[in-house]
């Protein structure tokens, strides 16, 4: 979680298994129409599914070029970078 502070809230679980995500919750991971649901060590993790466009890669590379990376440093960097992007966290700067 980044250092931010984990927030907790009991929320109902409707008979056909529905569960309402808290709005605040919703509005600050930017949460669309799909999330992805994992069961982990007993717990389950709810995470926003986030979609690029086709563009992506190509914005990326030339933002860390422009940052100085190159050679095997961009592709690190590039990989790092990405994998933060598709678990939805925001990049540092």
């Amino acid at each position: 979680m980044n250092n931010e502070m984990i927030k907790s809230k009991t929320i109902k679980v409707s008979s056909q298994r529905h569960l309402v995500i808290p709005k605040e919750y919703y509005d600050t991971l930017q949460i669309g129409e799909e999330v992805m649901i994992e069961l982990h060590e007993g717990h389950l993790v709810i995470k926003p599914i986030v979609k690029v466009d086709g563009d992506f890669a190509e914005n990326l590379l030339e933002e860390l070029i422009a940052a100085g990376f190159s050679g095997e440093e961009l592709v690190a960097k590039f990989k790092e970078v990405k994998q933060m992007v598709l678990n939805g966290e925001k990049p540092y700067r």
